[in-house]
């Protein structure tokens, strides 16, 4: 879900180490980070940048992202695109990111990553390529996780990964309509035209208040996607 580096990894850290990092227009790196990287995009990350941009979600799709489904697992993949001229994510701009407090996931954990133990994280870059790791601010990993405003995006996914049978991820037996079922959590616009029709509504027994509040609340919306998206899972595997 994070920037792609190749570059060797540093120890892992937990909630309480302590590291330096301010980013800011001022350092000759400023944006880099946001050029020629493959960014993955959870469903929440769609939500919250193309209700940011008061798009659609099929606009915000063809637009901003590249998508498909895994050859092996059939799961979904969604992208950030970056800019054929430029090779910079097409949000932003030389001021910085244009929806900056929407941003997704990967970018708020920046310059950290989830490291491959429970509680542990570890830098994805260096001082060499990322200057604001050379800056005086110190703080704790919580506190940089607490500032940037991860727990929403967290949680979220943790709901969306928990709608996907793991034997069959690794398995590889996703079938291709299972994946696309499962796109159905970022293309939000989809779910909510099948909320619009009368035979949906009746045959899975929602009630107008729930559909109500999901139209006008998109985070709703999402948990009902998904709450469907469950059902129909369960019915097929």
């Amino acid at each position: 879900m994070c920037p792609v580096s190749s570059e060797k990894k540093a120890a892992f850290l937990n909630e309480s180490s302590l590291f330096h990092f301010r980013c800011h227009a001022d350092l000759p790196c400023f944006t880099q980070c946001c050029r020629d990287v493959n960014i993955y995009l959870t469903p929440y990350d769609v939500l919250r940048m193309r209700k940011r941009l008061g798009i659609s979600s099929a606009e915000f799709l063809a637009k901003y992202t590249r998508h498909f489904l895994a050859k092996q697992t059939h799961l979904p993949v969604v992208q950030l695109a970056m800019d054929p001229a430029s090779l910079y994510c097409k949000l932003v701009t030389d001021e910085g990111c244009s929806v900056y407090s929407d941003r997704p996931w990967a970018c708020r954990m920046y310059p950290l990553d989830l490291a491959n133990q429970e509680g542990k994280y570890q830098p994805i870059v260096n001082q060499e390529r990322c200057l604001g790791l050379r800056e005086s601010t110190v703080l704790t990993v919580q506190e940089w996780l607490v500032g940037q405003g991860i727990e929403p995006y967290l949680e979220m996914d943790e709901v969306f990964r928990s709608i996907i049978p793991a034997d069959l991820v690794t398995s590889g037996k996703l079938e291709p309509g299972v994946g696309k079922l499962l796109y159905l959590a970022y293309d939000l616009d989809r779910f909510a035209e099948l909320l619009r029709d009368p035979h949906f509504r009746s045959f899975y027994e929602l009630a107008e208040e729930t559909i109500r509040q999901a139209e006008s609340d998109p985070e709703m919306l999402l948990r009902l996607a998904l709450r469907y998206i469950r059902g129909q899972m369960e019915e097929l595997l």
